[in-house]
């Protein structure tokens, strides 16, 4: 991302309120946004909390530390408005420290923390950009942190329309999420107004072809060998659509199919598989670091994703399946088919939540064994 005018190099203070980097979804949109301005040749400092993994050689300058803090997956915490304040002040200090000429806030803290900052060195005409990576109050509501209906869901959508409508673009990685913000999010234009619609550019989450490809050495783990192995690699919440997986597996034959599944937290995941007497038939490999995870993926036959996009997030582990030349089994929806038509990949599409459907079509893929 460089001016326009005369191509100039840009500061750009990166946002990001999570442990980064701690090998998940979120953290690798954060990741390739990084590599992408910086293959632009700007010049970015990233602050994030003070957990987390550095990465590729990626310099963080991370917030304090708050006693008993280490939480690294995704969901609600207490510390996360104490985290945010903490880092709200080091971005403050950070501004006082050095001349940046554009703020990029990942999620909807770091938006809301960039246009205080903003508000606060106003002289400057710092851009703020926003990447969402889905709806707030969509993505709470997955989480079960608030219910659908009632007070608190429309006090937060009034700060997500805040937020949003105060970022001077946004990004998404997706035209579903776009479209969502389009209608329900960003301010209605009359005739009466003179100011255009929100810029709102889709930047989608493509895997890096040096890392995701199909001449990757397989990872070294204890497999059956006389079973075909459907893997899954993403996060392990239930609403993450992990239960529709777990559910689906009793209907397919024992002897023909086993599941690794990859990924954290595992403790609700493998609750529930106990509860359906299916552990046998599942090798939980837990947190798998995102450098490794090709080799993993190349031990399967076939991947499954079945997230169901309720929040507006992105289904972006179909990329890396078909990266891996892997025959992807998911939930049936517009955003699905678009990802696996422009990734040239082969897809098997089950009615949206029907876990029988999603067992119907694992059994129906065509492997190469």
């Amino acid at each position: 991302m460089k001016s326009k005018s005369n191509n100039k190099k840009l500061k750009i203070l990166m946002l990001a309120p999570t442990p980064f980097f701690s090998d998940r979804g979120c953290h690798i949109r954060i990741l390739n946004s990084y590599l992408r301005l910086k293959r632009e040749g700007n010049q970015i400092t990233i602050l994030t909390y003070p957990i987390g993994r550095d990465i590729l050689n990626i310099k963080t300058k991370r917030t304090i530390n708050l006693p008993g803090y280490k939480k690294t997956e995704p969901g609600f915490s207490p510390y996360r408005p104490f985290l945010d304040f903490l880092l709200m002040i080091k971005s403050i200090r950070e501004m006082k420290n050095k001349e940046y000429d554009l703020i990029y806030a990942h999620l909807h803290e770091g938006a809301l923390i960039g246009i205080i900052l903003k508000k606060l060195f106003n002289k400057k005409a710092i851009k703020i950009i926003f990447d969402s990576q889905g709806s707030l109050v969509g993505e709470l509501s997955a989480h079960g942190t608030i219910k659908n209906k009632g007070i608190i869901k429309n006090i937060l959508f009034s700060i997500e329309k805040y937020i949003t409508n105060n970022s001077d673009e946004i990004i998404t990685s997706t035209e579903a999420l776009k479209e969502f913000i389009t209608k329900n999010i960003t301010r209605n234009i009359t005739k009466k107004q003179t100011k255009s619609i929100k810029v709102i550019r889709v930047i989608k989450d493509l895997p890096d072809k040096f890392l995701f490809n199909n001449k990757i050495k397989p990872a070294n783990l204890k497999l059956p060998k006389d079973k075909i192995i459907v893997v899954y690699l993403g996060g392990m919440q239930l609403y993450k659509g992990i239960e529709y997986l777990l559910k689906a597996i009793p209907y397919t034959p024992e002897n023909k199919f086993h599941f690794l599944i990859m990924g954290y937290p595992v403790d609700d995941a493998k609750q529930l598989a106990k509860q359906l007497n299916i552990e046998n038939r599942i090798t939980f490999t837990g947190k798998i670091p995102y450098e490794k995870a090709p080799s993993y993926l190349k031990l399967g036959h076939l991947a499954v994703s079945p997230k169901t996009l309720e929040s507006g997030e992105a289904n972006a582990k179909i990329y890396n399946y078909t990266a891996m030349n892997l025959p992807v089994v998911c939930f049936d929806s517009k955003e699905n088919r678009e990802i696996i038509k422009e990734s040239k990949g082969k897809g098997y599409f089950a009615k949206d939540k029907d876990v029988k459907d999603l067992a119907k079509k694992i059994m129906e893929v065509e492997v190469k064994r």
